[in-house]
């Protein structure tokens, strides 16, 4: 016995201003027997910016020639907001027409013309499986570009997006002669996590510190995974006492946390912090270095809290 597979249903606007028209393409899609079809109608602007804005559309037929907004500035406008794939109908043939839709995006193109039942749902068809593909392609591109910029277990800016934010804000810094910071933050004692409770808690730990990192700093800030359990925290436009009004309420916060292990035990976590602020002409290495340095100095003194490394402009004002 073989099963038959339901086709999902289809919604189409027809933009014609010419009812005539609206009326031949209607009659040939309801010859359609394979799918079920819900079809709208749109002859002004008006009507057609309704349809759009009401949902889901799956298909627009777009009349080259509109009142008031013309069918190439319709599909311009479609096709750059991705609602819904446009085949052009012209009521004549010309190619340079066809190919101005296609730059435009339309995924097909059909003269009036030429205009039947077939070449209408082929057309269809067609514009359909090339919309499909076009979505597909766009949306592994992002999941590259997704992988390429975002840790995948914290969801922050990973190693080499975190350095490019950076030297991005230096080249601005220097442009603008505006201040910031950095706060190089760790994890105390994170490899005893991993020895006592697993891998596994030891990564939700890293989860949640993101978590807490992401939902505690100002929209302004940017944080990536530096590597391991260390992670970069950049504050633009931040002197080093307002940088460490932030940095300080975070740790605290980790500090109060309720971290679990796979029995549901609850332990706690604290993280140490080093804080720099840019100097003018530094580069992106010599300011994680300081704050490294200034990380290395928490951990001396105790862990669980933020030591801050002053720059050589400042240590020559003291």
């Amino acid at each position: 016995m073989l099963l038959e597979i339901e086709q999902p249903l289809l919604k189409i606007l027809i933009c014609d201003d010419d009812p005539a028209d609206r009326k031949l393409v209607r009659t040939y899609l309801q010859r359609i027997t394979d799918r079920e079809i819900v079809l709208l109608e749109a002859g002004r602007a008006e009507e057609i910016q309704n349809a759009l804005d009401k949902g889901r559309i799956d298909l627009v037929l777009m009349d080259n020639q509109m009142p008031g907004k013309s069918g190439m500035e319709w599909l311009a406008e479609i096709a750059e907001k991705q609602l819904a794939p446009v085949v052009m109908l012209t009521g004549s043939g010309s190619e340079e027409v066809a190919v101005q839709a296609l730059q435009e995006g339309a995924v097909g193109y059909l003269p009036k013309s030429s205009l039947s039942p077939k070449k209408l749902v082929k057309t269809i068809d067609a514009a359909l499986d090339k919309w499909t593909r076009l979505q597909q392609a766009m949306a592994d591109k992002e999941k590259l570009e997704r992988l390429a910029t975002f840790d995948s277990l914290t969801g922050l800016y990973n190693r080499r997006a975190i350095l490019g934010k950076l030297r991005e804000l230096i080249n601005l810094a220097n442009r603008y002669k505006e201040d910031f910071s950095l706060s190089m933050l760790d994890i105390d004692h994170f490899k005893k996590v991993n020895d006592r409770y697993g891998h596994l808690t030891g990564d939700d730990v890293l989860e949640k510190v993101a978590a807490l990192i992401r939902g505690n700093i100002r929209d302004t800030d940017i944080a990536g995974r530096y590597g391991g359990e260390e992670f970069i925290i950049i504050l633009p436009q931040t002197t080093l006492s307002s940088a460490w009004v932030v940095v300080e309420r975070l740790r605290s916060i980790v500090e109060r946390a309720e971290m679990k292990d796979p029995a549901g035990n609850v332990f706690a976590i604290t993280v140490s912090q080093g804080l720099a602020g840019w100097e003018r002409g530094e580069d992106a290495h010599s300011l994680i270095s300081r704050s490294d340095e200034a990380l290395y100095k928490a951990k001396e003194k105790g862990r669980n809290r933020v030591q801050i490394l002053l720059g050589p402009s400042l240590r020559d004002k003291i």
